[in-house]
């Protein structure tokens, strides 16, 4: 969302973004101190945290909790109070949501209410209730695997814009620096496959470096509740949240993304792929159509699809440990797989995209203004 924001104020539209100042890990004590780390600021006086985005203003409003699901009905009244002066001042002929809270979903009644377009961003299996889409004029997804996922759901009609990346600025690693990279060791991101894999390859390859980023969840955590020794495999570094992810794609020299769940997207991987980095993924969800022949891609058995905490044997690890063995001893090999990375890119480009959420727009102020 930040880069299609950013896109549209290039395109000369006047953009503003709000928020409750909720985050799915909170990496600090306060919201206050979550903001500011995050790159926002606040002047004395002000009420609203502020973060400019070259052309794109961004406001914050610090709750008493930053956890969204710990929020309660007077963070959620501070919120809408802030969000409605903001409104008010800007003034906007469409709003862009996601989410499914009495914030959001208050929001968009309001929208309807006063005559401005409401568009809701779909980018998640999670939502289970029909009722959260109401009051809504243009569902957007980024994912013609996610439109389908929703129209068995619940019959639901969306236009699909693909993803909006911006490419990160990262150098090639060198050979002192080089990792295998996985990002948010969580179930429903692959942490038992990843378990898997890299026990696999501290006997096929000790030389080969894992680099967990951990953000939403982490290791400490999965090996606490499934007995899994993360903290004694010797071939895995981890980090934790970052604000920049350049330093981690600068020593990545492959990615693994191996989902076990509904991937909508699969931001990291096209991060990678748009430096020509590797990647080995799942072949389901949002990620065949996105990556195509720029990555390897992995069928994962049904059982684990639908249990994301069971531990998979050997043998569903091993193609995706010969794959690596093959990356990192073969450089003519890598370089193969690079270009194709590159080539599976060009893919992303954004000029047509962004005219059809223009249009859709318009189209929708077009209908609204003629009733």
């Amino acid at each position: 969302m930040r880069t299609i924001l950013r896109l549209l104020a290039e395109r000369g539209h006047d953009v503003l973004a709000f928020s409750a100042g909720g985050f799915d890990s909170g990496q600090k004590p306060t919201p206050d101190e979550m903001l500011l780390w995050s790159g926002f600021s606040k002047d004395a006086g002000e009420a609203l945290f502020r973060f400019d985005d070259g052309p794109v203003r961004h406001f914050a409003c610090a709750t008493a909790t930053h956890q969204i699901v710990k929020m309660t009905s007077d963070d959620f009244a501070l919120a809408a109070k802030s969000y409605a002066k903001v409104m008010r001042d800007f003034a906007p002929d469409v709003i862009i949501t996601f989410g499914a809270t009495a914030f959001e979903e208050n929001i968009r009644q309001a929208a309807v209410l006063s005559g401005i377009v409401s568009a809701f961003y779909l980018a998640h299996p999670g939502y289970k209730d029909a009722e959260v889409f109401r009051n809504i004029d243009v569902i957007l997804t980024d994912s013609m695997a996610t439109q389908d996922l929703y129209w068995d759901r619940f019959q639901l009609r969306s236009t699909v814009i693909g993803k909006f990346i911006a490419r990160p600025t990262a150098r090639r690693p060198d050979k002192a620096t080089r990792h295998v990279t996985f990002i948010n060791p969580s179930y429903a991101k692959g942490v038992t496959l990843f378990y898997r894999i890299a026990e696999m390859m501290h006997v096929m390859l000790p030389s080969l470096r894992f680099l967990v980023v951990e953000s939403r969840s982490d290791l400490q955590k999965v090996e606490k509740q499934s007995g899994i020794p993360f903290s004694q495999m010797r071939n895995i570094r981890r980090i934790g949240l970052q604000t920049d992810m350049a330093a981690v794609f600068s020593r990545t020299h492959v990615l693994i993304m191996p989902s076990l769940w509904h991937e909508s997207g699969g931001r990291a991987a096209i991060e990678a792929i748009s430096l020509g980095i590797p990647v080995l993924c799942s072949n389901h969800g949002g990620l065949p159509e996105h990556l195509g022949e720029g990555a390897l891609r992995f069928d994962v058995p049904e059982p684990l699809r639908n249990t994301h905490q069971l531990i998979p044997p050997p043998s569903v690890a091993l193609p995706w440990a010969s794959a690596l063995a093959r990356l990192w001893a073969e450089p003519d090999y890598w370089q193969e797989r690079s270009n194709a990375a590159h080539a599976q890119w060009a893919h992303h480009a954004p000029d047509g995209r962004l005219q059809l959420i223009e249009k859709t727009f318009q189209d929708c102020l077009d209908a609204r203004r003629a009733v």
